[in-house]
């Protein structure tokens, strides 16, 4: 099974990126997962909480670097909200000590900018076919 089967519904994916050129490329990249989606954005951390609690997404894409709270505060705002979805936090500010917080924090993929956009088409299709990808009821577990 798929995660496109998984659901009744497409795959809901948020991109929390503040650079609104970035965001649109990874929008049109990802037509190339070749499944059922729908696809919203926002450009800060608190856009993407509001957004959030209008309607629980599947997967969670968010950059590092954010105005406001930055990308891992957002993912443990969510988490401590509940909810535990498929993650992937990209940077522009590769460091150990963000490495180490993205294994504190559990994430599930971490790609350092710059990156080809097959990259991050593939983990995107990666974290879909994860058991937690398959698994979402309304965006918590």
């Amino acid at each position: 099974m798929d995660a496109a089967t998984a659901h009744d519904h497409p795959i809901r994916i948020l991109l929390v990126e503040d650079d609104s050129h970035i965001g649109r490329i990874i929008e049109m990249s990802l037509i190339e997962l070749g499944i059922p989606y729908e696809f919203t954005s926002a450009i800060s951390a608190e856009d993407g909480l509001e957004l959030w609690g209008r309607h629980a997404f599947d997967v969670l894409l968010t950059d590092y670097n954010l105005r406001g709270m930055n990308g891992l505060q957002l993912v443990e705002e969510l988490r401590g909200q509940g909810f535990h979805v498929p993650t992937l936090l990209v940077t522009a500010y590769d460091s150990a000590d963000l490495r180490s917080d993205v294994r504190r924090l559990h994430i599930d993929a971490y790609l350092p900018k710059p990156f080809f956009m097959d990259e991050l088409v593939d983990t995107v299709r990666r974290l879909l076919q994860a058991p937690a990808a398959r698994e979402v009821n309304g965006g918590k577990h």
